[in-house]
C-alpha cells in the first residue's frame, strides 16, 4: 500500500517539527540535563543553541527546497556526496539518535513523577515508576501505527505543542514581572567551555528538532514548500519558547546554584509555589510533551527504515504498511530499539538518573555527527545542480563548524556505557552492511512535486534543467 502520498499540509509539517522540538518536554528533559553541566549559564548556552539552530535550519532548507523524500536527512547527504555507504551509516545514526532520544524522554517521565512524589512526601512503589517509563515507550509506538498521521500530527500534536508554548512564555513573563529582567543570566560566567559546549549541543538537539518535518516529504502536498515552511515556523515558535522557558526556569529558582544543578526536575519544584493544581497541570503537560516528542522521533525513524527497506538496504518487512498507511514493522522495531536503550542504560549505569544524564549526551553527539555530514554537503549538492552561491557556501559551513565545535568541546573520555554503546552500534551496523546493505542502494530514492518516486540521479538532472530554464527567462 505504501505511505499516504500528498495527504499532509503545513499544519502536519508544523506538528511533526514541533513534536520533536517538544518545547516543554525539552525544558524538563534536555535543558534539565544541560543545567547539570552549565548551571545558570544554560541560558547563554541556549542562546548559542538558538543561533546555531537558525543557521542549521537555513542549511537544512537549502536541501528541503530542492529535495523531498521519506528518508529525510540521509537522503540529503546522499544527494550531496553520492556515496551509498555514507548514506547507509548516516541513516543508521539517525535511527539510533532518535531511538536513544525516546529513551531519554521515557526516563525523564520517571524522574518527573519521582520528583513530584518526593516533594508531596508520597511513596510511589518502584514498579509504578517503571510503568511510567513503559508508558513513554509504548504509547508513542502504538499510537504511531494505529492513528493516521494526518490526525496524529494535525490534531493531537499541534494542539498540545501550542499549549506548551503558552505555558513557557507565561513562565518567562511571570519571572520578568516579579524579579525583573536579569542580563547576567545571558553570561557564560561560572561555566567552563566544555560545560557550555555540552549544554549547547543538548539544546541544539531540541531546538533543531524543527527539522524533523523532513521525513514527511513523500506524504506532503507541494512537499518542497510545505516542509520548508513547517521547519521555519517551528524554529521561530518552538525555539523562542525554549529560550523563554529556560530563562524562566533559572530566574524563578529560589535556592542556590548548586541546588539547581542537583535538582532532578527544577520545573516541578518551582511550580509548587503556585499551588498543587498548577503543579498537576504542569506535570501532565510535561509528560504529554515528552510523549509527543517520542511520537515525532518514532514517526521519523520508521520512515527512515521504510525508505532503506525500499532501497534494499534493510529487511523488506520494514516496507509493510497497515490500513492507516503507517510503516508498522519499522515503527515496532524503533519501539523495541528504544526499549533496549532504556533497559541496558539503567542496568549498566546503575540508576535512572545516571542513565538519563549519559544517554542525553550520547544522543546529542550521535545526532550532531549526522548533521556534520549534511552541513558540509550543501555546497557540494548546489555545485552538482549548478546553483552554488556565496550564502549557500558560507552559512552551511558556519553552521556545521558550530556543531563540530560543540561536539569537540563536549568530548570527554567515554565511560563503560558510552564505549559499549558506540561499539555495539557500529559493529552491528557494519555486520549488517557487509551481509546485506552493501548490495542495496541506500540514498537512491526521492519524490517529485507530484509525490512520485524517482531516482536521485534522474531528479538531479531535472534540477539542472530547471536552473537552465530559470537562467534563460
Amino acid at each position: 500500500m505504501g505511505l499516504a502520498k500528498g495527504s499532509l499540509s503545513i499544519r502536519e509539517a508544523y506538528g511533526q517539527a514541533m513534536a520533536v522540538t517538544a518545547p516543554l518536554g525539552s525544558v524538563v528533559s534536555t535543558t534539565t540535563a544541560a543545567i547539570t553541566y552549565a548551571g545558570k549559564a544554560v541560558v547563554f548556552a541556549t542562546v548559542l543553541a538558538l543561533i546555531g539552530s537558525a543557521l542549521w535550519i537555513y542549511t537544512l532548507t537549502r536541501y528541503s527546497s530542492k529535495i523531498a523524500s521519506a528518508g529525510g536527512y540521509y537522503t540529503y547527504g546522499a544527494a550531496a556526496w553520492r556515496k551509498k555507504t555514507l548514506a547507509y551509516y548516516e541513516a543508521v545514526i539517525e535511527v539510533i539518535a532518535y531511538s536513544a532520544l525516546n529513551a531519554v524522554n521515557a526516563l525523564a517521565i520517571y524522574l518527573l513523577v519521582q520528583t513530584y512524589s518526593q516533594i508531596v512526601n508520597v511513596t510511589i512503589p518502584a514498579y509504578i515508576l517503571y510503568l511510567f517509563i513503559a508508558l513513554g515507550l509504548l504509547y508513542p509506538t502504538i499510537i504511531s501505527f494505529t492513528t493516521h498521521i494526518r490526525s496524529l500530527l494535525g490534531k493531537i500534536v499541534s494542539v498540545s505543542a501550542t499549549l506548551e508554548v503558552i505555558m513557557l512564555y507565561a513562565m518567562f513573563i511571570y519571572a520578568v514581572a516579579t524579579k525583573g529582567f536579569n542580563l547576567s543570566y545571558f553570561s557564560p560566567s561560572g561555566a567552563s567551555l566544555s560545560a557550555i559546549g555540552t549544554a549547547m549541543i543538548l539544546s541544539i538537539v531540541s531546538i533543531s528538532g524543527a527539522g524533523a518535518s523532513t521525513y514527511l516529504g513523500e506524504e506532503s502536498k507541494v512537499p518542497r514548500k510545505t516542509i520548508t515552511f513547517g521547519m521555519w515556523l517551528s524554529l521561530v515558535i518552538g525555539g523562542s519558547a525554549i529560550l523563554a522557558g529556560t530563562y524562566g526556569l533559572v530566574a524563578l529558582w529560589n535556592g542556590s546554584l548548586t541546588s539547581l544543578e542537583n535538582s532532578n526536575q527544577p520545573l516541578i519544584q518551582e511550580l509548587f509555589a503556585f499551588g498543587l493544581p498548577i503543579v498537576m497541570i504542569g506535570l501532565l503537560m510535561s509528560i504529554n510533551s515528552l510523549l509527543a516528542s517520542n511520537i515525532g522521533t518514532t514517526v521519523g525513524s520508521a520512515r527512515v527504515l521504510f525508505n532503506l527497506a525500499r532501497e534494499k538496504a534493510m529487511p523488506k518487512l520494514f516496507e509493510k504498511t497497515n490500513r492507516t498507511q503507517e510503516p508498522i514493522m519499522a515503527t515496532m522495531f524503533v519501539g523495541i530499539l528504544s526499549a533496549l536503550f532504556t533497559i541496558f542504560s539503567i542496568i549498566i549505569t546503575g540508576s535512572v538518573q545516571n542513565a538519563f544524564n549519559e544517554i542525553s549526551v550520547v544522543t546529542s553527539v550521535f545526532w550532531l555527527a549526522g548533521r556534520i555530514i549534511d552541513g558540509f554537503g550543501v555546497p557540494v549538492f548546489y555545485w552538482r545542480i549548478n546553483s552554488l552561491s556565496l550564502p549557500v557556501l558560507i552559512i552551511p559551513i558556519s553552521a556545521t563548524l558550530i556543531n563540530t565545535t560543540g561536539v569537540i568541546l563536549s568530548f570527554q573520555t567515554p565511560d563503560v556505557f558510552q564505549s559499549l554503546s558506540i561499539l555495539v552500534i557500529l559493529l552491528s551496523a557494519t555486520v549488517w552492511y557487509i551481509a546485506k546493505a552493501r548490495k542495496g542502494l541506500a540514498g537512491t530514492y526521492v519524490v517529485d512535486d507530484n509525490n512520485e518516486l524517482i531516482s536521485i540521479d534522474e531528479y538531479i538532472e531535472k534540477l539542472k534543467k530547471e536552473k537552465v530554464l530559470t537562467s534563460q527567462t
